[in-house]
């Protein structure tokens, strides 16, 4: 769900200097946009902004802000600060704020109403930085409940469709599902161990033991990926390249876990339909993450 309007946050990049596609995760981290309702939120503590080097974090408020009191803490030679408007504040960090460190950010608002002020606590989170944050203060009328309540009935409509594409697949799903869809046949599924070799890191990430699994049709791969990185690392899609040129055939990728974390050894499966494999053919294989900032790459799989 969107907090911003994608005119107005263009605006508000360019404002900066920046570009909407230079608007991309730092390397480990996921993109968020949220709400903070400040009668819940403003009740002692200030509250958190995950900020970091090279993104931009836009604040929106529901009311107008007193411009000449915003107060940024000591830390003017590594953050850029810009009142865009009487509604509207961006930051961009031009170094990292230190992990002990909270810089604070106060906002006075300008109509005198309570609350009087917002203050945040600029810090740095290791798997998230916020780039929308739509401040809430005053009070919201039924129409503004209504539309939000429409705007998530909308979404859950989406996702219960989707729901029942799952249910569609599941009732097919496993050895009667696969005899049935003739992707298993009287030859069976055939599993082999695949020799990987010694593989050099790629962004952190090395791949181990690979075994395939070969089907009417299909074919599926079972690795064990270690993450050696710093940061956690979820691969969301799969890439297959052939032997001599032509398109890579893609595919999702499954696992028990939602991401690898640092250190941590995962099995990563994926399944490519749609042709009969060569026996003993030689492919590349490519997972990445949904961003492709972190992508592992094994040169040569025979199978």
């Amino acid at each position: 769900m969107l907090l911003v309007s994608r005119p107005l946050l263009m605006l508000s990049l360019l404002l900066l200097g920046t570009t909407v596609t230079a608007q991309e995760p730092p390397r480990g981290r996921e993109l968020v946009q949220r709400r903070v309702m400040l009668a819940q939120a403003a009740t002692g503590n200030p509250v958190d902004l995950h900020v970091a080097s090279g993104s931009v974090t836009v604040l929106e408020f529901d009311s107008s802000v007193d411009r000449a009191g915003v107060k940024l803490g000591d830390a003017r030679d590594r953050l850029e600060l810009v009142v865009a408007t009487e509604r509207l504040i961006m930051l961009k960090p031009t170094a990292n704020v230190a992990a002990s460190e909270r810089i604070l950010l106060t906002v006075p608002f300008a109509d005198g109403m309570s609350p009087a002020r917002a203050v945040f606590a600029l810090v740095t989170n290791a798997t998230q930085v916020d780039v929308q944050v739509q401040v809430m203060r005053l009070p919201r009328t039924a129409e503004a409940v209504q539309a939000e309540l429409d705007e998530v009935r909308a979404v859950c409509s989406g996702k219960e469709a989707e729901l029942d594409a799952l249910r569609a697949r599941s009732a097919v799903s496993g050895p009667s599902g696969m005899i049935l869809t003739g992707t298993m046949d009287v030859a069976g599924v055939q599993a082999k161990d695949l020799t990987v070799g010694s593989l050099r890191l790629t962004d952190g990430l090395k791949a181990e033991r690979v075994t395939a699994f070969r089907g009417t049709g299909w074919i599926a791969l079972s690795i064990e990926v270690t993450n050696e990185g710093a940061a956690p690392w979820a691969p969301t899609e799969a890439r297959l390249f052939p032997e001599e040129g032509g398109r890579p055939r893609a595919s999702t990728v499954a696992m028990k876990e939602p991401r690898i974390a640092p250190g941590e050894k995962v099995r990563v499966v994926m399944e490519f339909r749609g042709e009969d494999w060569p026996v003993n053919s030689d492919r590349r294989v490519e997972l990445r993450d949904s961003t492709g900032a972190r992508r592992l790459l094994i040169p040569s799989l025979v199978f």
